[in-house]
Formats: structure tokens, C-alpha cells, sequence
């Protein structure tokens, strides 16, 4: 026989590796797949428990005769290492044919497995490509495998596919059901997960944040959006500031930019924020706000100090708290901006004075916006004039 395996924590499985397990069985004619959900993975921490996720498998998988699930991994005792689970394969199908099927990114880590050559020597190892991948790159490393240790590798035509175990993690704890990210799930999995509380009980982790941002903005705000995470944590170390605080912050300062303008008013509204006339003219001064109601109605943020930062993150306003200040300075001078001369003594200073950069922000801005011909935000908002009030003594 010829025998497919696919491993992971399946944490939670979803329609990507049941879609990707049936083509690689109808394009290579294999007599079944076994679905390997890990143990207690070396590489991966802070998953569900084994039951958990061996339970979402076998649930999974009912309606599908030529899958099967394994528990060689979930039940195994200590670290759980890909080589040992195919020799205890081979023992159990010493004249069947082995294929392990894996996504590119696997591809570009299995050197750093232990034995990863005696995976190589006796397994097939088909590609399933992912979203995103660079198809050259896949190829360059199948070949530069298949030369070094004799690798089996064969490509998978299928088309891409894009589910993320993270993501849909992340989709569970939404709490508004305008969000339908579980519909990747088998109902049966879902089921299971939410009468079990598996992933709605805990807050959203940073990796599960940005892959729900991914959704929702564009490539280029993600960029800017993980340049002020950087410098919101290398101010927050500076300052003695709280770093998860500070990362989620500005993680998340932007998540309203590209609502419409009656989404974002509904938002603010809906959290009793007041929305002026000069903001619903110029909604670009409005997603600050949306911003705040956003994270906590999507997002699960309940800290008032992280939705003060994501709410006055353009504006600033007087005396604003350290986090505030630095996520404001943060989406000023994050590494990837490039629109003032004076950005890299902006950056200097935020190291030394946050309050002397927040008031050179401030008179910058105000500046721009008064002196600039044809603007399109036909005033300032007043916040951002009482803040540079207040800071104008620093500068």
C-alpha cells in the first residue's frame, strides 16, 4: 500500500488539511492518509491538551473512510520527534510505502529536526504549497534536499491554500458573531471547541491579532502597523514601561483604518465616544476612536490604559499617561517613515525625553496642517491644539 501521513498539532484541524490530505491521495493513488496529531511537540508550546485536540481529529475525520487517525504521537510519553514516529511506521507497514505530507514552510525547517536525514532516506515527501510561498524558493530548496541527503520530494498540484490554525483560534475568541472565521472548521470540531471552552476563555495572543489585522488591512499598514510595534517596545523597555502592553497597543492602533465612515461612527457610537462634525468630514481623524471601540468589541481588549493609547494614538492629548505618549511618538517615527527631515531626532529624542519629542511632534504637525495648501482636513482637531498647548513647555 501506499500511505500518506500528515502530522501537527491540529490545534484545531480545519477544511485546509482535510482538502489537502484527499488531493494528495487521489494525485498519488494513496490507499489512505493517517492524520499524526502531535504529542508534546519540541518546537511548539502552549498548545490545547493532546485529548483536546486527538478528540477534534477523530471528530473530524468520521465521514472520511480513507483517513485515519494515529495516536503513535499524542500518547507517546516526552518530546515528540517526527523520525521516531516513522520507524515505529515502518514496524507497523514494513512493506508499504511511506509519504509524508508536509507545507512549504515546513519544507524550509526540516533540517533542524532531529535525524533529519533518516526522514529523508525513507519516507516520500510531498509538498502541499501554501499562500504567499515564492515557488522558485520551494523549488531551490527541494533541490538543494533532494542532491544533499538523497531527498524524496514531490509537489503537490493542488491549488493554494491559506487556513491558519492561528487565525482560527483568533475566530473563536471574537465575541461578535458577525465574525464567521469558524466556518473553516468541520461543524463537529467547532462544536466540540466551543462546548469545551478551548480557545474563548483565554486573551487573544500578539500572533493571533495580527493574523485577524491581516484580514482587514492592507499589506503596507501591516508593515507600518509592526514598525510601531517595534518602536513601542524599545520605548517601553527605555522607559520602564509595560512591553506586552505597549506591543498590543500599537499591535492594534490602526485596526479601524479601513472601515467605512458610518462603520466607524456606529463603533463609536455604539461605546458612547463623541463623534464631532469636523470627524465625520474628515473620517482619517475618526479611526483612532473606532480604533479603541474596535479592540475591545473584536478583539477582547478590556485595559482602559491600552484603548487610551489606540484612542488618542493621532491626536495625542495633554498629559497623557506613558503608554499613550508612546504609542503617539511610536506612529510618528516608527522605522518605516520617512515623511519629515527631522525623524531621526525625533527617534533620538524619544530615547532621552518623551515629553520634549511629544512636544516637537505636536508643533510639527500643528505647523503642517495649518501651512498646507489644499488640505484635505479642513481643520485641526482641537485635541491635537490642547496637547501641543500643554507640551510646547518641553520643547
Amino acid at each position: 500500500m501506499k500511505i500518506g501521513i500528515i502530522g501537527g498539532t491540529f490545534d484545531p484541524i480545519h477544511n485546509g488539511h482535510i482538502y489537502i490530505a484527499g488531493k494528495a491521495m487521489e494525485e498519488f493513488s494513496l490507499s489512505k492518509v493517517l492524520f499524526m496529531p502531535t504529542g508534546v511537540s519540541y518546537m511548539k508550546t502552549d498548545v490545547s491538551n493532546a485529548k483536546d485536540r486527538y478528540e477534534m481529529v477523530r471528530l473530524a475525520l468520521k465521514d472520511y473512510p480513507n483517513f485515519e487517525i494515529s495516536d503513535l504521537e499524542v500518547f507517546r510519553g516526552g518530546y515528540t520527534y517526527t523520525c521516531e514516529t516513522i520507524a515505529e511506521l515502518k514496524k507497523i507497514y514494513p512493506d508499504d510505502k511511506l509519504y509524508f505530507i508536509i507545507g512549504t514552510d515546513t519544507l524550509f525547517m526540516m533540517e533542524k529536526w532531529k535525524n533529519y536525514d533518516y526522514i529523508f532516506q525513507n519516507v516520500t515527501i510531498i509538498v502541499a504549497d501554501r499562500a504567499g510561498e515564492n515557488e522558485s524558493d520551494q523549488k531551490d530548496k527541494a533541490d538543494y534536499l533532494k542532491k544533499q541527503f538523497g531527498a524524496k520530494i514531490k509537489f503537490l498540484k493542488a491549488k493554494k491554500y491559506n487556513l491558519s490554525a492561528t487565525l482560527l483560534r483568533a475566530g473563536f475568541k471574537i465575541k461578535s458573531p458577525a465574525y464567521k472565521i469558524k466556518q473553516d472548521c468541520p461543524d463537529s470540531v467547532v462544536r466540540y471547541a466551543e462546548e469545551n471552552h478551548l480557545y474563548d476563555s483565554s486573551p487573544m495572543k500578539e500572533s493571533e491579532i495580527l493574523e485577524l489585522l491581516r484580514l482587514d488591512l492592507k499589506p503596507k499598514r501591516i508593515t507600518h502597523t509592526l514598525g510601531v510595534v517595534e518602536m513601542a517596545a524599545k520605548l517601553a523597555e527605555i522607559h520602564s514601561c509595560d512591553i506586552k502592553k505597549a506591543r498590543t497597543a500599537a499591535l492594534l492602533h490602526d485596526c479601524a483604518k479601513y472601515l467605512s465612515t458610518q462603520e466607524k461612527a456606529d463603533l463609536c457610537r455604539e461605546y458612547h465616544f463623541p463623534v464631532s462634525d469636523l470627524e465625520m468630514s474628515n473620517p482619517e481623524l475618526l479611526h483612532a476612536k473606532a480604533g479603541a471601540a474596535l479592540a475591545s468589541k473584536k478583539y477582547g481588549i478590556e485595559d482602559e490604559e491600552i484603548m487610551d493609547a489606540i484612542y488618542y494614538h493621532t491626536t495625542g492629548k495633554p498629559d497623557m499617561s506613558l503608554l499613550t505618549m508612546i504609542i503617539f511618538i511610536s506612529d510618528y517615527i516608527e522605522p518605516g517613515r520617512t515623511h519629515s527631515p527631522k525623524l531621526n531626532d525625533f527617534r533620538a529624542m524619544a530615547e532621552e525625553d518623551l515629553n520634549k519629542c511629544a512636544g516637537n511632534i505636536l508643533e510639527e504637525t500643528c505647523l503642517y496642517l495649518e501651512s498646507r495648501p489644499n488640505n484635505k482636513i479642513k481643520a485641526i482637531d482641537p485635541t491635537t491644539k490642547e496637547a501641543y498647548e500643554y507640551y510646547k513647555i518641553y520643547i
